[in-house]
């Protein structure tokens, strides 16, 4: 599940607030606990690669109760402590999804020094990105409870990263095809309503681009097709990058027709 889900799982997300507990939930909430590659909460995660995969084990879930982990920015002293920067690539959102009995286990999280940060809750009408190095700004993983529980500060644990310092990643570069022919430019391709057109995405890199459309449908399949009969869609390519390639973002126009 991608971490721009999580809005619609639960509106207030990352929000700090108290809520009453039954006596069972405060019981079961006391002995939930999670650590970050056997580190406690409020920690530091040191030394950690370019991009790395951190272990959370979490102990104690409650029945019924789902969990969330992922990487931000850390929002600066006196805004408000709800992170709006983290990380969107691929693996780099752990879900637990909430079971009728408790649970232990270990799950793995994709841990990047430099990022595409994006709103995790993008109902606040914040949808813009900004990129983020880890070395130089404050990051941070935090965890917090799905659905109803997401605004419980009893699963909420947060765990500072630190990055050991490496040369600059290599800058990579998006080719794109619409029916065989490279997007480049300012070409804005037609695509139709009503016949999937051929759309391929490939990376310098060699990494998997992810794909993501306000008003296109864009399949794994390699096709892309308009969901109006007018109008324009912007498809948004991006890749996480790894130790050697820097995070990547390109937007791409498409006029659409019937």
């Amino acid at each position: 599940m991608r971490i721009t889900r999580i809005a619609a799982i639960g509106a207030a997300a990352l929000a700090v607030t108290a809520t009453a507990l039954t006596a069972a939930q405060v019981a079961g909430a006391n002995d939930f606990s999670v650590t970050a590659n056997g580190v406690p909460n409020r920690g530091t995660i040191s030394d950690l690669p370019p991009s790395s995969t951190v272990t959370m084990a979490v102990a104690n879930l409650p029945a019924n109760v789902g969990l969330y982990a992922f990487h931000c920015l850390v929002p600066p002293p006196g805004a408000s402590p709800v992170p709006t920067r983290c990380d969107a690539g691929q693996g780099t959102l752990m879900y637990i999804v909430e079971t009728p009995v408790p649970q232990t286990t270990t799950r793995p999280l994709v841990t990047n020094a430099e990022f595409l940060g994006k709103n995790p809750n993008p109902q606040t009408g914040d949808t813009g990105t900004t990129q983020v190095n880890c070395r130089v700004d404050s990051c941070a993983i935090y965890t917090l409870g799905a659905g109803r529980e997401s605004a419980n500060p009893a699963y909420i644990r947060t765990f500072t990263t630190q990055f050991a310092t490496s040369a600059p990643r290599e800058k990579d570069r998006a080719v794109a095809t619409v029916r065989g022919r490279i997007v480049k430019g300012a070409w804005q391709p037609r695509v139709s309503n009503s016949t999937a057109s051929d759309f391929t995405v490939t990376l310098r890199s060699g990494l998997k681009a992810s794909l993501s459309s306000n008003a296109c449908e864009v399949s794994k399949a390699g096709k892309i097709r308009a969901l109006k009969t007018s109008g324009t869609c912007t498809v948004t390519i991006t890749s996480s990058g790894n130790d050697r390639w820097a995070p990547y973002e390109r937007e791409l126009t498409f006029r659409l027709v019937k």
